[in-house]
């Protein structure tokens, strides 16, 4: 059983191809769990994964409450199975001893944690930018052999951390994560009117449903995790993050 969360659809494609390599049945988006829907009967020996990106080197804002929110009916710690896959674009800091806390809050015992490198989507900051075309290309192309091997360790149920940490991971995770957690604001986002073609499709993207359009326009509402499926969807790039994301590049998974 894997569930995935993915703004612009890097880690849908682990999820997918995590799961055809394991054998599971089709991965759950988190989305989708709301009420009743959060309660889960799964088979006592079963296994439990969740794949989600890496946003500033800890999971994405209200994935933590998502996931400990989610109950498990038939769940037993001394034959169950639970890990974690996360999508990052460079290094993933300290990401598997948050989500542990997660899963504990969920009743679940953090069996394992696994990352995989894809193409860079974070464009908020001086400095930060997309993949250029070949970067991005060889982390695609690496992806399923990297994804292949994390199966393996699945089914022989591994334990430990094997995510890639970084250089600096405390700092980056203990003090960087939180400054960025409590900072996110979609206030800057602005559409240029005369360049959207009010297609919906940053609506669309939206993993929180933050975005609504009157006449056509966006309008972000204040329950923004600053995941840019916005701004890396919109097909005329007519979103920007003030002047931040000028010049930047735009990337989702096709």
């Amino acid at each position: 059983m894997i569930f995935y969360f993915s703004a612009t659809g890097n880690s849908k494609h682990v999820a997918e191809l995590l799961s055809a390599a394991i054998g599971d049945s089709r991965p759950t988006d988190m989305r989708t769990l709301s009420g009743s829907g959060r309660h889960i009967e799964i088979n006592e020996n079963e296994s439990i994964g969740f794949v989600f990106p890496v946003h500033s080197w800890g999971m994405p804002k209200t994935l933590p409450e998502v996931i400990a929110g989610i109950k498990f009916k038939g769940y037993n710690p001394e034959k169950s199975y639970c890990y974690m896959v996360c999508s990052c674009g460079d290094d993933c800091g300290l990401t598997f001893r948050q989500w542990s806390k997660a899963a504990e809050r969920a009743g679940l015992k953090a069996s394992a944690g696994y990352s995989v490198f894809m193409p860079n989507t974070y464009v908020l900051l001086p400095g930060f930018d997309t993949d250029d075309s070949s970067l991005t290309e060889k982390k695609l192309n690496a992806a399923p052999k990297r994804i292949e091997e994390i199966a393996a360790m699945i089914r022989c149920r591994a334990i430990g951390d094997h995510t890639y940490h970084g250089r600096f991971s405390r700092m980056k995770s203990g003090l960087i994560y939180p400054v960025f957690i409590k900072t996110i604001t979609d206030k800057p986002f602005h559409a240029d009117n005369d360049k959207c073609v009010k297609c919906g499709k940053c609506r669309t993207a939206c993993p929180t449903g933050n975005i609504t359009t009157e006449n056509g326009l966006p309008k972000w509402n204040g329950h923004c995790i600053n995941c840019l499926a916005c701004y890396h969807y919109c097909p005329a790039k007519c979103i920007d993050f003030g002047k931040m994301t000028r010049r930047k590049g735009q990337y989702h998974f096709k």
